[in-house]
Protein backbone atom coordinates (compact mmCIF):
# COMPACT_ATOMS: atom_id res chain seq x y z
CA UNK A 1 0.00 0.00 0.00
CA UNK A 2 1.37 3.13 -0.66
CA UNK A 3 2.38 5.90 1.94
CA UNK A 4 -0.12 8.43 2.57
CA UNK A 5 2.11 11.27 4.40
CA UNK A 6 0.45 14.34 6.39
CA UNK A 7 0.97 16.35 3.48
CA UNK A 8 -1.39 14.43 1.02
CA UNK A 9 -3.96 14.68 3.84
CA UNK A 10 -3.74 18.60 4.05
CA UNK A 11 -3.85 18.84 0.65
CA UNK A 12 -7.27 15.97 -0.08
CA UNK A 13 -8.60 18.21 2.91
CA UNK A 14 -8.22 21.42 0.35
CA UNK A 15 -9.88 19.63 -3.03
CA UNK A 16 -12.61 18.42 -1.40
CA UNK A 17 -13.39 21.61 -0.17
CA UNK A 18 -12.88 22.92 -3.81
CA UNK A 19 -13.95 19.84 -5.54
CA UNK A 20 -16.59 17.98 -2.92
CA UNK A 21 -15.58 14.57 -4.82
CA UNK A 22 -13.14 13.26 -7.46
CA UNK A 23 -10.71 10.15 -8.34
CA UNK A 24 -6.76 10.13 -7.69
CA UNK A 25 -5.76 8.59 -11.16
CA UNK A 26 -2.09 10.02 -11.93
CA UNK A 27 -0.38 11.48 -14.68
CA UNK A 28 -2.19 12.18 -18.07
CA UNK A 29 -1.41 10.37 -21.03
CA UNK A 30 -2.23 11.24 -24.83
CA UNK A 31 -5.60 9.89 -26.53
CA UNK A 32 -6.90 9.86 -29.75
CA UNK A 33 -9.51 12.62 -30.58
CA UNK A 34 -13.15 10.90 -30.58
CA UNK A 35 -16.30 11.75 -30.26
CA UNK A 36 -17.30 12.87 -26.64
CA UNK A 37 -20.86 11.56 -26.70
CA UNK A 38 -21.46 7.33 -26.67
CA UNK A 39 -24.44 6.46 -28.84
CA UNK A 40 -27.46 5.62 -26.81
CA UNK A 41 -30.04 2.72 -27.48
CA UNK A 42 -32.81 4.07 -28.52
CA UNK A 43 -34.81 0.83 -26.81
CA UNK A 44 -33.82 1.68 -23.52
CA UNK A 45 -36.00 4.57 -22.39
CA UNK A 46 -35.48 4.47 -18.03
CA UNK A 47 -32.03 5.38 -18.22
CA UNK A 48 -31.22 8.96 -16.65
CA UNK A 49 -28.64 10.75 -18.96
CA UNK A 50 -26.24 13.76 -18.58
CA UNK A 51 -24.16 15.28 -21.75
CA UNK A 52 -22.05 12.58 -22.37
CA UNK A 53 -23.02 10.35 -18.76
CA UNK A 54 -25.62 7.11 -18.93
CA UNK A 55 -26.70 6.02 -15.99
CA UNK A 56 -27.66 2.12 -15.53
CA UNK A 57 -28.77 -0.73 -14.03
CA UNK A 58 -26.37 -3.79 -14.74
CA UNK A 59 -29.24 -5.22 -16.86
CA UNK A 60 -30.04 -1.84 -19.15
CA UNK A 61 -25.68 -2.17 -19.86
CA UNK A 62 -26.07 -5.29 -21.20
CA UNK A 63 -28.43 -4.48 -23.64
CA UNK A 64 -26.61 -1.28 -24.38
CA UNK A 65 -23.39 -2.96 -25.27
CA UNK A 66 -24.37 -5.58 -27.09
CA UNK A 67 -25.76 -2.88 -29.66
CA UNK A 68 -22.81 -1.06 -29.96
CA UNK A 69 -20.05 -1.11 -32.47
CA UNK A 70 -16.56 -0.05 -31.30
CA UNK A 71 -14.15 1.70 -33.63
CA UNK A 72 -10.55 0.94 -31.20
CA UNK A 73 -9.46 -2.67 -30.53
CA UNK A 74 -9.94 -3.22 -27.30
CA UNK A 75 -8.39 -6.40 -25.20
CA UNK A 76 -7.83 -5.53 -21.59
CA UNK A 77 -10.16 -4.53 -18.84
CA UNK A 78 -8.56 -2.16 -16.08
CA UNK A 79 -10.26 -2.21 -12.76
CA UNK A 80 -9.80 0.67 -10.42
CA UNK A 81 -11.26 1.97 -7.07
CA UNK A 82 -11.25 5.53 -6.66
CA UNK A 83 -9.99 5.58 -2.93
CA UNK A 84 -11.17 8.93 -2.97
CA UNK A 85 -14.62 9.88 -2.91
CA UNK A 86 -15.49 6.55 -1.29
CA UNK A 87 -18.77 5.31 0.40
CA UNK A 88 -19.34 8.60 2.73
CA UNK A 89 -19.64 10.58 -0.10
CA UNK A 90 -22.38 8.31 -1.89
CA UNK A 91 -26.08 9.61 -1.08
CA UNK A 92 -28.22 7.13 -3.33
CA UNK A 93 -28.88 9.82 -5.90
CA UNK A 94 -25.72 11.43 -6.64
CA UNK A 95 -24.08 9.23 -9.06
CA UNK A 96 -24.61 12.07 -12.05
CA UNK A 97 -23.06 14.83 -10.02
CA UNK A 98 -20.79 12.52 -8.32
CA UNK A 99 -19.21 11.64 -11.82
CA UNK A 100 -19.62 15.56 -13.21
CA UNK A 101 -17.27 16.47 -10.01
CA UNK A 102 -14.49 14.01 -10.76
CA UNK A 103 -14.54 15.36 -14.72
CA UNK A 104 -14.46 18.48 -13.44
CA UNK A 105 -11.26 17.61 -11.06
CA UNK A 106 -9.53 15.56 -14.45
CA UNK A 107 -10.18 18.76 -16.69
CA UNK A 108 -8.74 21.63 -14.22
CA UNK A 109 -6.91 19.85 -12.78
CA UNK A 110 -5.30 17.36 -14.44
CA UNK A 111 -5.51 18.65 -17.95
CA UNK A 112 -7.34 15.57 -19.77
CA UNK A 113 -10.02 15.49 -22.11
CA UNK A 114 -12.79 14.72 -20.45
CA UNK A 115 -13.18 11.82 -17.00
CA UNK A 116 -10.50 9.26 -17.17
CA UNK A 117 -12.55 6.43 -16.52
CA UNK A 118 -14.74 4.90 -19.02
CA UNK A 119 -17.43 2.97 -16.81
CA UNK A 120 -17.88 3.73 -12.91
CA UNK A 121 -19.64 1.10 -10.52
CA UNK A 122 -21.31 2.63 -7.58
CA UNK A 123 -22.27 0.86 -3.89
CA UNK A 124 -26.17 0.20 -5.42
CA UNK A 125 -24.61 -1.99 -8.21
CA UNK A 126 -25.81 1.15 -10.44
CA UNK A 127 -22.85 2.05 -13.35
CA UNK A 128 -22.46 5.22 -15.37
CA UNK A 129 -21.05 4.91 -18.85
CA UNK A 130 -18.19 8.15 -18.09
CA UNK A 131 -15.58 8.45 -20.22
CA UNK A 132 -16.58 7.21 -24.39
CA UNK A 133 -15.72 3.34 -25.27
CA UNK A 134 -13.76 5.49 -28.23
CA UNK A 135 -11.57 7.16 -26.49
CA UNK A 136 -8.56 5.31 -24.63
CA UNK A 137 -8.49 6.11 -20.78
CA UNK A 138 -6.15 8.34 -18.93
CA UNK A 139 -4.39 7.73 -15.79
CA UNK A 140 -1.34 7.05 -14.08
CA UNK A 141 -1.37 3.18 -15.39
CA UNK A 142 0.47 4.34 -18.36
CA UNK A 143 -0.24 4.07 -22.09
CA UNK A 144 0.35 0.70 -22.14
CA UNK A 145 -2.28 -0.26 -20.40
CA UNK A 146 -4.60 2.69 -21.55
CA UNK A 147 -4.09 2.02 -25.44
CA UNK A 148 -6.64 -0.71 -25.84
CA UNK A 149 -8.18 -0.56 -22.34
CA UNK A 150 -11.22 0.08 -20.79
CA UNK A 151 -10.77 1.45 -17.39
CA UNK A 152 -13.65 0.66 -14.55
CA UNK A 153 -13.21 2.76 -11.58
CA UNK A 154 -15.38 1.10 -8.87
CA UNK A 155 -16.64 3.62 -5.96
CA UNK A 156 -15.06 3.09 -2.77
CA UNK A 157 -12.10 2.71 -0.38
CA UNK A 158 -11.11 -0.97 -0.75
CA UNK A 159 -8.23 -0.93 1.32
CA UNK A 160 -8.10 -3.52 4.39
CA UNK A 161 -10.06 -1.55 7.25
CA UNK A 162 -11.81 0.81 5.08
CA UNK A 163 -15.07 0.87 2.68
CA UNK A 164 -16.69 -2.93 2.97
CA UNK A 165 -18.25 -3.83 -0.60
CA UNK A 166 -21.57 -4.32 -0.85
CA UNK A 167 -22.94 -7.01 -2.73
CA UNK A 168 -25.00 -5.13 -5.05
CA UNK A 169 -21.44 -3.50 -6.18
CA UNK A 170 -19.58 -6.91 -6.33
CA UNK A 171 -22.17 -8.45 -8.31
CA UNK A 172 -22.25 -5.90 -10.51
CA UNK A 173 -18.75 -5.97 -11.24
CA UNK A 174 -18.44 -9.21 -11.69
CA UNK A 175 -21.24 -8.98 -14.41
CA UNK A 176 -19.68 -5.85 -16.43
CA UNK A 177 -16.46 -7.81 -16.32
CA UNK A 178 -17.87 -11.09 -17.54
CA UNK A 179 -20.23 -9.00 -20.42
CA UNK A 180 -16.89 -6.77 -21.44
CA UNK A 181 -15.05 -10.38 -21.73
CA UNK A 182 -17.76 -11.93 -23.92
CA UNK A 183 -17.97 -8.44 -26.46
CA UNK A 184 -14.47 -8.37 -26.55
CA UNK A 185 -13.68 -12.12 -26.92
CA UNK A 186 -11.84 -12.26 -24.00
CA UNK A 187 -10.74 -15.10 -21.35
CA UNK A 188 -10.16 -14.12 -18.38
CA UNK A 189 -6.57 -14.12 -17.30
CA UNK A 190 -4.22 -11.43 -15.92
CA UNK A 191 -3.12 -10.93 -19.47
CA UNK A 192 -7.19 -9.58 -20.27
CA UNK A 193 -8.29 -8.09 -16.88
CA UNK A 194 -5.74 -6.03 -14.81
CA UNK A 195 -5.33 -4.34 -11.39
CA UNK A 196 -3.99 -0.89 -11.68
CA UNK A 197 -1.75 -2.30 -8.59
CA UNK A 198 0.48 -4.42 -11.17
CA UNK A 199 1.47 -1.43 -13.00
CA UNK A 200 4.62 0.86 -12.10
CA UNK A 201 3.29 4.33 -10.86
CA UNK A 202 6.37 6.24 -13.06
CA UNK A 203 7.15 4.32 -15.73
CA UNK A 204 3.67 2.33 -17.13
CA UNK A 205 5.09 -0.65 -17.07
CA UNK A 206 3.70 -3.95 -16.20
CA UNK A 207 5.43 -5.14 -12.94
CA UNK A 208 2.79 -7.05 -11.79
CA UNK A 209 3.69 -8.85 -7.93
CA UNK A 210 6.99 -7.18 -8.24
CA UNK A 211 6.10 -3.58 -7.05
CA UNK A 212 7.94 -2.08 -4.46
CA UNK A 213 5.37 0.08 -2.14
CA UNK A 214 6.23 3.21 -3.54
CA UNK A 215 6.19 2.25 -7.10
CA UNK A 216 2.75 1.03 -6.96
CA UNK A 217 -0.62 1.90 -6.17
CA UNK A 218 -2.68 -0.30 -4.25
CA UNK A 219 -5.78 0.02 -6.52
CA UNK A 220 -7.86 -1.56 -6.56
CA UNK A 221 -7.65 -2.17 -3.12
CA UNK A 222 -5.53 -4.83 -0.80
CA UNK A 223 -8.90 -6.26 0.17
CA UNK A 224 -10.93 -5.71 -3.65
CA UNK A 225 -12.12 -9.55 -4.00
CA UNK A 226 -9.64 -11.14 -1.68
CA UNK A 227 -6.69 -8.82 -2.58
CA UNK A 228 -5.39 -7.18 -5.29
CA UNK A 229 -2.50 -9.79 -6.15
CA UNK A 230 -2.06 -11.70 -9.06
CA UNK A 231 -2.73 -14.39 -6.94
CA UNK A 232 -5.32 -13.13 -5.51
CA UNK A 233 -6.52 -12.17 -9.03
CA UNK A 234 -6.49 -15.91 -9.99
CA UNK A 235 -8.05 -17.57 -7.07
CA UNK A 236 -10.79 -14.80 -5.94
CA UNK A 237 -11.87 -12.95 -8.58
CA UNK A 238 -11.54 -14.15 -12.47
CA UNK A 239 -13.30 -17.53 -11.58
CA UNK A 240 -16.49 -15.48 -10.51
CA UNK A 241 -16.09 -13.86 -14.17
CA UNK A 242 -15.97 -17.31 -15.81
CA UNK A 243 -18.43 -18.75 -14.34
CA UNK A 244 -20.71 -15.43 -14.81
CA UNK A 245 -19.92 -15.68 -18.45
CA UNK A 246 -21.36 -19.26 -18.52
CA UNK A 247 -24.28 -17.84 -16.91
CA UNK A 248 -24.99 -15.56 -18.88
CA UNK A 249 -24.22 -17.58 -22.22
CA UNK A 250 -26.46 -20.50 -20.92
CA UNK A 251 -29.40 -17.65 -20.85
CA UNK A 252 -29.40 -16.09 -24.21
Amino acid sequence: MMKKCFILGLFLTFVFNTYPVHSFEGNSVNNDNQSLTPTPNPSIETIARDGQFILMTKEEFKNWLFNQQFKRKINLIQHHHTWAPSYKHFKSNNHLQMVKNMEHYHKSQKGWKTIAQNITIFPDGKIVISRPFDMAPEGSIGSNANAHGIAIENIGNFDRGQDVMTKEQKDTIVYITALLCMKFNLKPSIDTITYHHWWHYKTGERILDKGASNDVKSCPGTNFFGGNSTQSAKKYFYPLVSRKIEEISASK
